[in-house]
Parts: structure tokens; sequence; C-alpha cells
């Protein structure tokens, strides 16, 4: 991987602009500015915070701000330029005159876009507890801002499996401390493999538990599926690239002393494309069948986590990996992000969000037809829009007979992804 020097004052700048900038939302509220205006102060933010990251090269050596240690490495750099486009894609995506807390909503975002760069970045347990937390509490409030009856109660589960999952981490990033320390390891080597399985094991649950994987994705039709369309187009895309990327940072780091963990995940990825993939074509609402697809867009991110975990020897492999759950998590959080605002002015203006309402909505708009079509292509991943380019890289990664993805010659997990991709053909166009 290639490294560059990234001064402590480029990384605590980044961190301040998005902090100042969330701040000031409220403030504008305060002085009476509108919300298209604060809307533009919220992308002017993001672009700044973006333009900062792309003159400032990845590095890899480890930044001590306020205590904490943040490393700006070829894995965090990247994603943290993913989260950044897609926050601002979802503030784009925002119809602010239409929505009734829309200066809570971007400051939410701002501030949820700030916590996802500090976890990807973050690489001391204070500072993942601290940015998990914070990512936590952003995304609980932003679900329950709509204040309905349906929102409140989706926040309310969502803060349940949050607690959850934080529960779960703690006692992963406890288990990972003592590999902070080479000269405890080396006195106590007997320990190494029983430490890294359970640090792995309990922060990949947790892990798993906060983007609504399978065996833990129950949460994630209740919760997605009653909670405002544009505020879940947010919190199921861009904000999940930290805890992908704190996923990528444990299985590139943790996983070489923890092979069995691999097994796991490719559990995790199949299950996921299975359940997520064959569950919405009983559905009859839009959102629940878009709440069950991100649980199959998971397991295509799994994919490119379980090449990571065992692609150490393979820096081709592991590019691709890489480049693919990073390239995928952006190109679905963009289709979802088009896909949910579609869904809201549905909602909006015709009271529902069932198959023959959409029905009916778009057989009268060309307009809305047309857009809703091109999302609904790119989450399937229909070439050349982003969306293929994302899978085209996960299959690829997969395809370069790596253990335990291969049955023979058979790159099953492959195979199984190309057959979730074409399941999803059918509830997509539906």
């Amino acid at each position: 991987m290639i490294m560059a020097l990234l001064p402590v004052d480029q990384v605590l700048l980044i961190f301040s602009i998005l902090m100042g900038f969330s701040l000031s939302i409220p403030l504008a509220e305060m002085l009476g500015v509108d919300k298209r205006t604060s809307k533009y102060i919220s992308i002017a933010g993001l672009v700044i915070a973006l333009a900062t990251v792309l003159i400032s090269p990845p590095s890899g050596s480890v930044s001590i701000i306020s205590g904490f240690l943040s490393n700006v490495d070829a894995i965090s750099y990247p994603i943290a330029i993913a989260i950044l486009l897609g926050g601002i894609i979802g503030i784009v995506s925002l119809p602010v005159e239409a929505t009734d807390s829309a200066h809570p909503y971007l400051s939410m975002i701002l501030m949820g876009v700030l916590a996802s760069i500090m976890l990807v970045m973050a690489r001391d347990p204070v500072a993942i507890i601290a940015s998990w937390t914070l990512l936590s509490v952003t995304t609980f409030a932003a679900v329950a801002l709509a204040r309905d009856r349906e929102s409140l109660e989706a926040s309310v589960r969502y803060s349940i499996v949050g607690a959850i999952a934080s529960q779960l981490l703690i006692i992963g990033v406890a288990f990972s401390t003592p590999y902070m320390f080479p000269a405890v390891l080396a006195q106590q080597q007997s320990l190494l493999y029983v430490v890294g399985l359970i640090a792995i094991a309990f922060t990949m649950i947790a892990i798993g538990f906060k983007l609504g994987a399978a065996p833990s994705h129950s949460w994630v039709p209740d919760v997605y599926g009653k909670a405002s369309p544009y505020v879940v187009s947010v919190i199921s895309g861009s904000l999940k690239l930290g805890v992908v990327g704190l996923a990528v940072y444990v299985l590139s780091y943790l996983g070489p002393i923890s092979p069995g963990m691999l097994s796991v995940v490719i559990f995790m990825s199949v299950a996921s494309m299975l359940i997520g993939s064959i569950l919405p074509l009983t559905q009859t609402n839009a959102q629940r069948i878009l709440a069950y697809s991100s649980i199959a867009h998971m397991g295509f991110i799994f994919i490119g986590l379980s090449v990571l975990a065992v692609s150490h020897d393979n820096p081709h492999a592991y590019r691709l990996a890489l480049l693919g759950v990073v390239f995928h998590t952006l190109a679905y959080a963009l289709g979802k992000s088009g896909v949910f605002a579609a869904l809201n002015y549905i909602r909006r203006y015709s009271g529902g969000l069932e198959l023959d309402v959409i029905r009916s909505s778009t057989a009268k708009d060309p307009k809305l037809t047309f857009s809703l079509s091109v999302h609904l292509l790119n989450l399937i991943g229909v070439p050349p829009l982003p969306g293929f380019w994302g899978k085209l890289f996960l299959f690829m990664a997969a395809a370069q007979n790596l253990r335990g993805l291969y049955i023979g010659q058979i790159p099953w997990l492959v195979i199984l992804g190309i057959a979730a991709s074409v399941i999803s053909v059918y509830y997509y166009l539906n």
C-alpha cells in the first residue's frame, strides 16, 4: 500500500470543519435563515471537508488528536472520501421545503458524517467507542425527528438494537487492547489466539448488528419500514460506511490471527444474500422491500470482507476487495437516496407506499418513472451504472482462488452473489 504523510493539523481541520458546520445549522435556524439556504450551507461544509481530504494524501502514521489515536491510511482515506460523497448526495436529495424538521436533519447528517469519518480513522479503544457512540446517538435522533408515531417507534427499536451492538463492541474492543502492546504479547503467546478470537468475534457480531446483516437483521424491516424514507436513505447508505470501514480494519489486521472467523464472515454474507433476496418476494410495501434489499446488499459487502480476511498474501485481491466494498457501498447509498427520495414524494402526495399505489403514481408521472427506474437499475447492478462496477469488483476479488471461497475449481460465493442479483431483478422492477 502506498503511504504518505498527513499532518495532524489537517486531520483536526477536517473534524473541525464538519463539527463547525453541524453546529452552525441550529444557529442559522435561530437567526431565521431559511431551509434552502441552510441546505446550501450544509453542502458547502461537506464540499470543503471533501476538498481538504482530497488535497491531503493518505498517511500510515498515527495522529494524536485530543488524546485519541487517528490513522489516515490506504483503508480510511478512500472510505472517508466515500462518506463525504454520500453525505453530499443525501443532502442534495433532501426536499427541504417539504420537510418540517429540515434544520435538525441537516445538522444530524453533518454530525453523522463526522462520526463515521472518526470511526473509520479511529485506532484506539476509546476513540472507536466514542465515535461509535456519537454515530449511534446521531442516527437514533435522526430517525425520531419526524415525530410521528411510526418514526418514534422505529427510533426506540433502533435504540435497543444499538445498545446491544454497543455492549458487544465494548467487549470486542476490550479484548483487542492487548494487541496494541507487542511486548505484552511476546510474553503471553499462548493467549494470542484465544484473545484474538474473542476480540474479532464480538466486534464482528456488533458490526453485524449495526449493519443489519444476517443473522442480526430482524430489526431492519421494522426500523427501515417505518422511519421517514429520506432518513432511511441516509442511515442505511453513507452513514454505514464508517461501520464498514471499522469492519475492514478489524479483518485486515486481526483476521490473520483468527482464521476461523472467515467461516463466520462467509456465513453472514450467504445468509444476508439469501434472506435479503427471497423475503422481499412476499412483501407488498415498497419501503419494507427496500429494507430487505438492504440486508442483501450487506451480504454483497460481506463478500468483500471475506476476501479481506484471507488476502493478506494477495495484494491484487486485497485491492479489488477494498475497492469493491467502498464503491459498492457508495453506489448503494446513491441508489437508495434516489429511490427513497421518490418514495418520499409518492407518500407525501398519495398517502401510502403499497406497490399498487406506486404503480398508479408512476403511471401518471413519466419523469418520476424514469428517475425511479434508473436508481433501481443501479441497485440491481446494470451496466454502466455505478452499482454494476461495485459488484464487479467484489466478484472479481472473490474469484481470485482464495482459501474458503472455492469448492474445487468453482467460485461458489461469486455464483451465489450473481444468483442473488438475478433474483433482485424481480422485486426491484415489480
